[in-house]
């Protein structure tokens, strides 16, 4: 088995969302009959477009953990009253 090295994975998580986001913006183009992009500016685009999302995510995402954690506890509280009644 070979040896992965460190960090190779995000990179290849990451590779994988600037591949998806390409296609989306081609089919994008394609579907409002834009002509097609050049490549340098697809994946400029697609870079672009991927480090916003991360940035959004990581900004927006403890928030949305907190809500996730709260509703639980609302959850968790509604139903063992359940119980006890």
């Amino acid at each position: 088995m070979g040896k992965t090295q460190p960090g190779s994975l995000s990179k290849k998580i990451r590779a994988v969302e600037k591949d998806l986001t390409k296609g989306l913006l081609r089919w994008k183009m394609k579907r409002e009959g834009l002509p097609p992009a050049d490549e340098e500016t697809i994946n400029e685009s697609s870079e672009h477009i991927v480090d916003r999302a991360h940035d959004i995510i990581s900004r927006e995402g403890k928030g949305i953990l907190e809500d996730l954690k709260s509703a639980k506890q609302a959850f968790l509280k509604a139903y063992r009253g359940k119980d006890e009644c």
